[in-house]
């Protein structure tokens, strides 16, 4: 994807589109995969961020889930789609350890960076993304745009993707339709909206690619 022409000078990203980001989920059959792409999606989460997930850190009667932030970047609480909660559930399912970690490789051990990286490569290339778009990072990107299109504040997607510093985020601003956003305050729309993703509030952008 690529910035608008009329954009701010401001670094590129690389991210996936929403119709690539489904096409993705399409064909992912490993339990665990779509478990930690959802994750990685929804929340904006780094590669080096997926491995540090506990068990406990889903509070599924809340619908909350606590994320792990490095970097600099603001751990924080945040809401967990129920889709994600089923895919957490059956990824759990597949196993038959106690270990406290929420995702682990498939050799049954506490999950590392390692364990991952050739997910999106694999998965992307059976999806037909780019091959420069195959990288864990890329969903980072992918959900502060439409979160943007649908009319969220630069503040509050900062908070989802625990930007410490608001200029982070603004990068993501090249890649949106509309040029104006508010960067302090959101909507009261947006806040009371019990999801993370655009389809569940009540300004939709055209659906959820996870959906």
């Amino acid at each position: 994807m690529k910035p608008y022409q009329d954009a701010p000078s401001l670094p590129d990203i690389t991210l996936l589109t929403q119709d690539e980001v489904r096409r993705l989920c399409a064909v992912i059959t490993s339990k665990r995969d779509r478990a930690l792409v959802q994750l990685a999606y929804h929340h904006g989460l780094r590669a080096s961020e997926v491995s540090l997930f506990q068990r406990d850190d889903v509070h599924a009667k809340q619908g909350r889930i606590d994320i792990p932030r490095v970097k600099g970047s603001l751990a924080n609480t945040s809401p967990l789609q129920p889709d994600d909660l089923r895919c957490l559930r059956a990824s759990l399912q597949t196993r038959d350890d106690d270990a406290p970690s929420l995702l682990i490789s498939t050799r049954g051990i506490p999950l590392k960076r390692r364990s991952y990286g050739d997910l999106m490569p694999k998965h992307g290339q059976v999806a037909a993304i780019p091959k420069s778009q195959r990288w864990l990072h890329a969903l980072r990107h992918a959900i502060a745009v439409p979160l943007l299109d649908a009319g969220a504040a630069v503040a509050f997607v900062q908070d989802r993707l625990g930007h410490a510093h608001i200029q982070n985020t603004m990068v993501s601003m090249r890649y949106t339709t509309v040029s104006n956003r508010h960067l302090s305050t959101m909507g009261d729309w947006w806040l009371s909206a019990q999801y993370c993703c655009p389809r569940h509030s009540t300004r939709a952008c055209g659906g959820c690619p996870m959906r």
